[in-house]
């Protein structure tokens, strides 16, 4: 039985030379190709990969972020990457191997039979059984109860994570999920930004198309044009306002 083996990189180049060398191993199938970490975690879930070859530094959802949104159990890694300087991180969360670019066949090929040996050791076990449990579902508000104001219950890495709603600092748009930026991470659920701003009280506000923000962490209003204005947050994280939202985001600040 091949493992089956997903790519993740931003570059079309670091792709492609990796599928070609993936596909030199008879052990290996390549199930997919992704150019960023958005794509790679959709992919996660619906082709359920024994292996990710996976990129460090990707715009927009880095692949640490990517580890951290996919549901248990979670397909072997290996970091492939042009710095050094996350390999500390890669091993924390149990990355299988860390390659720094420019690697050597040889190099890539010892990476992919530790991974190899790995997947049979987990398959030789019925490893499977324990997938029932954790199908790769997506993420999910679990429970949107108006009655329950403090608390927004989440779906997401296969468990369940009960958060204070005054814990958010704000909400993003991200393609067809919203990210819940809290505290130092963030959960990325398959939700619509309208859904969340009906749930929430009016300790939010949707001040712009891709944010909702939560008033207790602004800690400014910053003027950039007649027009064009930013809220500061606690954390110093910038969020732009729409045009429209401006009079209505001074009166909500009071």
């Amino acid at each position: 039985m091949n493992a089956k083996c997903l790519i993740v990189d931003d570059e079309l180049t670091a792709r492609e030379g990796l599928k070609m060398l993936c596909e030199e191993n008879p052990l290996l199938k390549v199930v997919g190709v992704c150019k960023n970490g958005m794509e790679a975690i959709d992919e996660i879930r619906a082709l359920k990969p024994d292996l990710v070859l996976l990129d460090v530094q990707m715009p927009g959802i880095n692949g640490f972020e990517v580890v951290a949104n996919i549901p248990e159990p979670k397909p072997k890694i290996i970091f492939i990457t042009a710095h050094d300087q996350f390999a500390i991180k890669a091993f924390e969360i149990n990355a299988i191997d860390y390659l720094l670019k420019p690697f050597s066949d040889e190099r890539f090929e010892q990476a992919i039979d530790k991974a190899i040996e790995l997947i049979k050791l987990n398959q030789s076990q019925n490893f499977e059984r324990l997938i029932k449990s954790t199908d790769g579902s997506r993420q999910d508000l679990a429970n949107l109860d108006s009655n329950d104001s403090e608390r927004l219950v989440i779906k997401s890495d296969g468990s369940v994570h009960i958060i204070q709603k005054m814990e958010i600092r704000f909400i993003e748009a991200f393609d067809y999920y919203v990210k819940i930026h809290v505290r130092n991470r963030f959960y990325l659920i398959r939700e619509t930004m309208k859904k969340m701003e009906a749930f929430l009280d009016d300790r939010f506000m949707r001040i712009h198309k891709s944010f909702i923000v939560n008033r207790s962490h602004i800690k400014s209003m910053v003027k950039h044009s007649s027009t064009e204005y930013e809220v500061v947050l606690s954390s110093s994280e910038k969020l732009k306002v729409s045009r429209s939202k401006i009079t209505q985001l001074k009166e909500w600040l009071g």
